[in-house]
Formats: structure tokens, sequence, C-alpha cells
């Protein structure tokens, strides 16, 4: 299903965000919360529209954390993650898990998640101001982002 789900959500970050780096950040992100959220799946479900929903309320979490002076993102992207009224809570609880999952890498990796993906600073500039050369950097996030990932499917598991 990840394979038919992902471009779309590629699509939807690239649109808000205008590049291919923080899309691929957002298709993860949404992924990880549908995954949370995959238990609770009702069988008569659009999953397409809702990984496209979850994709969508991912970028505007992004944004707000980029943009922390109020500043409203475009209306046509602020859907919620779902109708139900219990989608509030779900995002939460996912951003909760997130937050405690980047508490738990190692205070470099920590450094340079926050730095891109919170910070959104380029890779470049995460160079410069660690003095690491940009390969590190990028190898560096991409390890934590696998680490990020582990741990949260194995935290979701059970």
């Amino acid at each position: 299903m990840i394979p038919r789900l992902r471009p779309s959500m590629l699509r939807v970050g690239r649109d808000f965000f205008g590049n291919t780096m923080d899309a691929e950040d957002v298709a993860q992100e949404a992924l990880i919360r549908l995954w949370k959220y995959c238990e609770r799946l009702e069988p008569d479900m659009n999953i397409e529209a809702l990984a496209v929903k979850v994709a969508k309320n991912v970028c505007v979490d992004i944004y707000h954390k980029l943009n922390s002076d109020d500043i409203e993102p475009p209306e046509t992207l602020s859907a919620p993650c779902s109708d139900s009224s219990d989608a509030g809570v779900i995002a939460e609880d996912t951003q909760q898990e997130i937050d405690e999952a980047i508490g738990r890498l190692n205070p470099r990796e920590r450094q340079l998640i926050i730095a891109r993906h919170i910070e959104d600073k380029s890779t470049e500039d995460i160079a410069k101001d660690t003095g690491l050369p940009r390969t590190s950097v990028q190898s560096m996030i991409s390890t934590a982002k696998k680490k990020l990932i582990k741990d949260l499917q194995q935290r979701l598991r059970v």
C-alpha cells in the first residue's frame, strides 16, 4: 500500500514547500502517522484520501513549527488529518511520540535533525555551522531519520 500512497504524499509536500527534500520529510512523517493510525482504520475508508489529508496536516504542522509568528498557511492545505472528532488528539499523540523519539537520539543527531527539520536549515548551512563536511551532515541526518522511523515503528507495534 505504501508504494501506492507515497507519490500522493510527495506531491502534497512538493506543492506546499516547493522542494523535494521537504516533500520527502512530509511523506515519511505522514506514513509514520498512518502507521500509528492503521489499527483504527475502517474497511470502508478511502485510504488514499486519508493519506492526502494526513500529508496536508503534516505540512501545516511543519509550517507552524518553522513559522511560529502566527502566519497562516494557505487555506487550501489546512485540512485536518481526519473528519472525526478524535483527529486532534491523534495528531497530538503522534507529535508527542515523534518529539520523544527525537529526544532519544544522541545529542549530535538531535542537533542535526532539529537544525534541518525544525529550523529548516539547508545541509550546506548546517555544515558551515557545525564544521562538518556536507556529505557527513547528509549521512548523519539520514541515519538519524532511520533511527527515528525504527524507534517509532517499534513503539507503535506495542
